[in-house]
């Protein structure tokens, strides 16, 4: 049995699916909305656990042949907490759909899985602290909330800075009846102009900003347990896309097939293993001085554009992970 988690928005995971079923390897779909439960039962030499997806038994633990963590995360039944008056027995409610999230969380990873749980946006300054251990090259960054230390680093790069989300790379435009967000747009790399920075107060909320960097291209990988497959994209010929590319898709700037030096493919697996993943889609800057600068991975991005464009069929490979 092969357990996936996913969005019903997500088209990979339904050609990945498809190949499944061609195959005839046995799988259980989890979208945003369907509640997962384990039950378990442990001895002195053993521990075994029944996998359950809305009440409904769905295999054991030992019939479980691969998890593919592609988008949603662990939803486990919320009984209790809206019942409860008492602050107290709210916080206990909540400790214990805690306990049992994180338990089999543990328990997937444990199993060959493709992706990690809890992991869908990789914490950026994280990101930049291994890159730094691992050497890696990165855009010369700030993370701050005084004004002045954003002026003096906006001057130490030449007053050319951007400005980018520093976790959830989404707004929230609207919100439901329930006072939950309802709807997002997507949040993009934006210029850090001087009228801007005289604008702002002396302190601000913490956000993170880097140096312009002067971009000859730029570059997509997607890794897939040990294997790289890149595109590069050249965002320059295309004032829209310049800044972000993923607002160029339209536009109609040029995507090829791209082979990274040995050296940067090294770099990337060493990034990955220190990461802890085995699958994620990175984002790199070759400059016109010909750097390869390192700007973020995301442990479960997009990966479709890059199959096609290298005509690697990035699908099959997912499905072929999961299937041997």
């Amino acid at each position: 049995m092969i357990l996936v988690f996913t969005e019903r928005a997500d088209l990979n995971s339904r050609i990945v699916l498809s190949y499944l079923n061609d195959h005839n390897e046995p799988f259980e779909v989890f979208l945003e909305d369907d509640a997962i439960e384990l039950e378990y039962c442990i001895k002195r030499n053993t521990f075994d656990y029944r996998v359950y997806k809305n009440h409904r038994f769905v295999c054991t633990s030992n019939q479980i042949k691969a998890v593919w963590y592609r988008r949603t995360d662990i939803q486990v039944y919320r009984f209790g907490t809206g019942e409860f008056s008492q602050e107290a027995l709210k916080t206990y409610s909540e400790e214990h759909i805690k306990a049992r999230s994180e338990q089999i969380k543990r328990c997937f990873h444990a199993k060959k899985c493709l992706g990690k749980f809890g992991v869908g946006n990789y914490n950026k300054i994280e990101f930049l602290e291994i890159c730094t251990s691992l050497d890696i090259e990165i855009p010369s960054t700030l993370v701050t909330r005084s004004k002045e230390q954003l002026l003096d680093f906006w001057k130490d790069c030449g007053e050319e800075i951007i400005t980018k989300s520093l976790a959830f790379p989404f707004e929230c435009i609207n919100y439901n009846e329930s006072g939950e967000m309802d709807s997002y747009r997507m949040g993009y790399t934006v210029p850090v102009r001087k009228p801007e920075l005289e604008s702002l107060p002396d302190f601000f909320d913490l956000s993170i900003f880097q140096e312009k960097l002067d971009k000859l291209f730029e570059i997509r990988s997607i890794f897939l347990d040990g294997k790289i497959y890149s595109e590069a994209i050249f965002s320059q010929s295309r004032e829209v896309a310049a800044l972000d590319y993923r607002l160029g898709y339209d536009s109609g700037m040029r995507m090829c097939n791209y082979t990274l030096p040995e050296q940067i493919e090294k770099q990337v697996e060493q990034l990955m293993t220190a990461l802890d993943l085995n699958f994620g889609s990175l984002d790199i800057v070759v400059t016109k001085d010909k750097r390869y600068v390192f700007l973020e991975v995301n442990p479960n991005g997009q990966y479709g554009a890059v199959s096609q464009t290298t005509n690697s069929n990035v699908d099959y490979e997912v499905a072929k992970f999961l299937m041997n």
